[in-house]
């Protein structure tokens, strides 16, 4: 499998590390969890990886061929989200220290990792999944016309939650620069 690093992930990883390492260190881990979480999927699914890519958006892993069934993509898309709440889930229970800031933070992303990724947005697991269960109901029109709604409504949403925390703490700009740069490659780079 290759493996490809975008320059603005690079760039983004080492911003972290300059604010905040033990938040990056949690951070980056969670994300490594979840891409493993995927890939052991893939192996039980018997479904080959061709690269793993790494980017402003995160990793994603590229299939070597896409001639597996819908109910396989809903079973490898839900194995990043599944173990990233489950290792969350292990770390609170078996922690030696509940003041341990690493662990909180390790806690923290893999929980926010996990349901953003479950979002219903084209290009996240979450979107992946109700468009593959749609593909099992619906002709492949429709269903990427349900998702490219569906895509916009909760990219809106993040959006909309973005100006609210903007308002009320106007000092944090990551969901709003986040949900923003959604949109632009989703709906205006066509991607």
């Amino acid at each position: 499998m290759k493996i490809k690093i975008g320059f603005f992930a690079i760039m983004l990883v080492l911003s972290l590390l300059i604010s905040d390492h033990n938040f990056a260190l949690s951070a980056i881990l969670s994300i490594v969890i979840h891409e493993c979480g995927h890939i052991f999927a893939a192996k039980l699914l018997k479904i080959n990886m061709r690269e793993c890519r790494i980017d402003i958006f995160g990793a994603s892993l590229t299939p070597s061929s896409s001639d597996y069934s819908y109910k396989k993509e809903i079973l490898l898309c839900l194995g990043g989200p599944s173990i990233n709440i489950i290792s969350a889930v292990l770390s609170a229970m078996f922690r030696p220290d509940i003041s341990n800031n690493s662990i909180t933070y390790f806690i923290f992303a893999s929980i926010t990792l996990a349901l953003l990724n479950m979002l219903p947005i084209k290009g996240f697991d979450g979107g992946r999944i109700l468009f593959s269960t749609l593909c099992l109901a619906l002709d492949i029109t429709k269903a990427e016309r349900i998702i490219a709604v569906a895509s916009f409504m909760a990219i809106f949403l993040l959006w909309i939650i973005s100006v609210y925390f903007l308002m009320i703490a106007s000092s944090n700009l990551s969901l709003f620069v986040f949900s923003i740069s959604l949109f632009f490659k989703l709906f205006l780079n066509g991607n």
